[in-house]
Formats: C-alpha cells, structure tokens, sequence
C-alpha cells in the first residue's frame, strides 16, 4: 500500500476523535486538519533524524570543492559538499576521524582531494515509500503533539505517548533487520583486545 499525508493525517486526527478526512485542500478544513498538515511537515524530517532508519539511508560520493580557502592557522585543507537532502550523518568512508560539518551544508577536513569520499547518510524519502511499521509508529506522533495543542486530557496525551513510544520500539526493531550485525572479527582491534594475540603468539610467528 502507497501512503500519502493525506491518508497519515487522516488516521492521526481519527485517533483524536476527527472524522476522517480524504483531501486536506478544502477551502473550509477546520483547526485541526490544518495544524495536523503543519505538524506532519516539520515533525517528518525530526523523526526520521532521530534514528539510523534503513529505508531512509543512501549513499554518495562527496564532491570537493576546488577553490577552497582554508581557515588560517586552522587544521582544514578541503571542503567538501554534503549530499542534496542531508539530514544526518550515518558514517564516511574511508573511516577518518579529523573532519568536521559546518552549516548542515559542507564538511571541512584534512583528506587529500584525490581521493573519493563517500558519506551514508539520512535522507527524506517519497512519502509513498514509508514502510507500514513506521507510518503506525509516525501516526501516533502526530497524534500525541497535537493532544497537547487540542486541549486534550493530560491522561489521554499520556496514553498516546506510551502507545507511540511502543509503535516506535516496534518500528526500530523491523528496521534493523535491514541490517546485518557484524561479526568480532570485522573489528581487529576488538579482537586483539579480547586475546585473539594466541594464534600469533602460538604460531612463532
């Protein structure tokens, strides 16, 4: 099923007591479709920042910019661009700890520019292309922020807010099954740390 922010607002409203809605372009929608609109604008892009969802993760390569004039007496010695549509870092690859972002728009670091840079990162996908658990999850989100600014009863907002919390635990978990988990072995410094030194020590070499 294609969800759109009509069909997401509608079930967040109905879980306020709203009847259902199939447009939200009436000229006559009342308070509460119009501020659900609102909240579904700005609350999307922070839920799906707050955590590393697979379905909102992409790749690119990092372009360098040429002509950069680096900061005196500073470490930086290029500048690179973030992806279009950034909302947050997952990691970089080569794995390299001296850069830093700037203005959510450029990293500023000590890499050659020679090499290619790669950043996985978070991004806002088509709303059609949500899968269902997060859209369940994101439905209680609206819902909880607007019990607030509906006058709702304290013990109702708490209720959402439990079943959101849960809806999101829930969404979490499916997620990262999109992900495998790494094996020790991938990490060698780990390893080491955890005595993985015997085969060397008790091979000679």
């Amino acid at each position: 099923m294609a969800y759109t922010k009509t069909s997401i607002i509608s079930n967040a409203i109905t879980l306020l007591g709203h009847k259902p809605i199939i447009t939200t372009e009436l000229p006559d929608s009342d308070d509460l479709v119009l501020a659900a609109e609102q909240a579904f604008d700005f609350l999307l892009p922070a839920s799906i920042s707050k955590n590393s969802w697979r379905f909102a993760t992409d790749i690119s390569q990092l372009t360098l910019v040429r002509n950069f004039n680096p900061p005196l007496a500073y470490k930086w010695t290029t500048e690179w661009l973030l992806p279009s549509g950034y909302l947050g870092t997952i990691r970089v690859y080569p794995q390299n700890y001296i850069w830093e972002i700037y203005s959510d728009s450029k990293i500023l670091s000590n890499w050659n520019g020679d090499l290619p840079i790669w950043m996985e990162y978070l991004y806002l996908p088509d709303i059609s292309r949500l899968p269902a658990w997060f859209v369940n999850y994101f439905v209680y989100e609206i819902a909880a922020y607007l019990a607030l600014s509906n006058a709702q009863k304290t013990e109702y907002y708490a209720a959402l807010e439990s079943k959101k919390n849960h809806e999101l635990a829930i969404a979490m978990g499916l997620d990262a099954k999109n992900r495998p988990n790494y094996e020790m072995h991938f990490f060698p410094m780990l390893n080491i740390a955890h005595g993985d030194m015997w085969y060397v020590a008790g091979s000679g070499e």
